[in-house]
């Protein structure tokens, strides 16, 4: 099995190879206001790529500072 690329300092742990594997999620941002989206680690461990369920719409990649930044 060919492993790929990840970043230096970055460990590929079980949980970041299934965030890789991708998941149908539900985004909440509020109690009325619902979306199901599958998420998925890209290989860089970085980035993170979603789709719509309900439309199919691809959107472009969430970039990991953003995450953090939003904590």
């Amino acid at each position: 099995v060919v492993q790929p690329a990840v970043p230096a300092g970055i460990q590929l742990t079980e949980p970041l190879e299934q965030m890789q594997q991708g998941t149908l999620m539900r985004k909440v941002k509020s109690k009325s206001w619902k979306k199901q989206r599958y998420f998925k680690l890209q290989e860089d461990c970085m980035t993170i790529w979603y789709q719509s369920k309900r439309t199919g719409k691809t959107e472009s990649a969430c970039e990991y500072w953003r995450l953090r930044a939003a904590h």
